[in-house]
């Protein structure tokens, strides 16, 4: 703190004068005296040559939160679990570390942070309704259920959370309990355009065409790009045996997968496979090249290929894509059976036995 010092009167007497330059030459002297004295005291003291070294801020969970909300997942993730490291168990770090990782789809080291929020925080509904989608994307589906059971014993669901349900009951098969929950989940929220989407889906498995083909118009008429939809809607219309529409629809799906950035190959392989079915194989390849060409590694892209290269006798190529569709699937039967026939018509025998016996290996037996 500085201090300033007040105005004082002047001295009217000579003596007085004397006395002042007196005291001021006295105090000069002194001064240059005291300085260096000062000086050698300073020069004697004894100096820590060991070098500083820099703190390292302490990270906080406020500044991991900010980090989170502005989609810095990668470093949120990190400094939430320094956080938890330094203080453990009294943070929410672990649970936003977990939220961190699923946005970066780093889906095992998720499940590692939440595993060990839930067991800190038993009574942490959005811990265990964040554990139970994690178990979902993991393809546990009967654990995920049983997550979420417990987390709506703490705390009742939200939409989102039974439309996750939902899909662990398609994933389990039961079709008819998944369809119970989006539409409990479409009660809550009748704008959630994912739950329709997945209520069609459900339809169209249970082969009610004409429920499905309303809940994917529904999606369109508020998502007129959605490909998925679209692409939906065809594989409904061609169910229904209403093929020239089904074509349409398939043809509209890609036009707007073309002016989407996040392409997905499944219109090229509807309408590829719909027009190898009906005797058009020749048109059927560039649509299905172009699907193996955005998914190269998906199965159905190399045997809906190696189909349509049986179909035109383009025996090489169809062994090509057959092939890489059994290293990719190798349990699915249907690839065994088509690989099977390339290798009878290259006269190759026991390549021949050796699919079919695989294919008799897979296939359900009925009783």
């Amino acid at each position: 703190m500085i201090f300033t010092r007040g105005r004082t009167r002047a001295h009217t007497s000579s003596s007085a004068g004397r006395e002042e330059q007196l005291s001021r030459g006295a105090c000069l002297r002194f001064s240059k005296t005291g300085s260096i004295l000062l000086a050698v005291l300073l020069l004697s003291l004894p100096v820590d040559m060991t070098p500083c070294l820099a703190v390292e801020p302490t990270p906080t969970f406020a500044e991991g939160i900010a980090l989170f909300r502005r989609h810095r997942f990668a470093e949120a993730a990190a400094l939430f679990a320094e956080v938890e490291k330094r203080a453990p168990g009294q943070t929410d770090a672990l649970l936003y570390r977990g939220k961190a990782l699923v946005n970066l789809n780093r889906i095992q080291e998720a499940a590692a942070a939440l595993e060990q929020y839930v067991a800190l925080h038993p009574n942490s509904d959005d811990g265990f309704s964040l554990l139970a989608y994690i178990r979902f994307r993991q393809g546990r589906p009967a654990e995920s259920l049983i997550l979420y059971t417990r987390a709506a014993a703490l705390k009742a669901p939200v939409a989102d959370d039974l439309k996750i349900v939902a899909l662990d009951y398609a994933l389990l098969n039961d079709y008819t309990s998944a369809a119970k929950y989006l539409e409990l989940a479409l009660e809550m929220d009748p704008g959630n355009l994912e739950a329709r989407y997945h209520l069609g889906r459900v339809r169209y498995q249970q082969n009610r065409f004409d429920e499905a083909i309303a809940a994917f118009e529904a999606v369109l008429r508020k998502d007129s790009g959605n490909v998925k939809a679209q692409d939906n809607l065809g594989l409904c219309l061609e169910g229904q045996g209403k093929l020239d529409q089904a074509v349409a629809a398939y043809r509209r799906a890609i036009d707007l997968d073309r002016q989407s950035r996040r392409r997905i190959e499944q219109p090229y392989l509807d309408l590829g496979s719909l027009l190898t079915k009906t005797g058009h194989a020749d048109q059927a390849i560039p649509l299905l090249l172009q699907a193996s060409q955005i998914a190269p590694q998906s199965p159905k892209a190399h045997y809906e290929l190696g189909k349509a290269y049986l179909e035109l006798n383009q025996i090489a190529s169809a062994k090509e894509h057959l092939e890489r569709a059994a290293q990719l699937e190798p349990k699915n039967s249907s690839v065994h059976y088509q690989l099977a026939q390339v290798y009878r018509r290259l006269g190759k025998v026991d390549l021949e036995k050796r699919e079919l016996q695989l294919v008799e290996e897979l296939t359900p037996q009925r009783r």
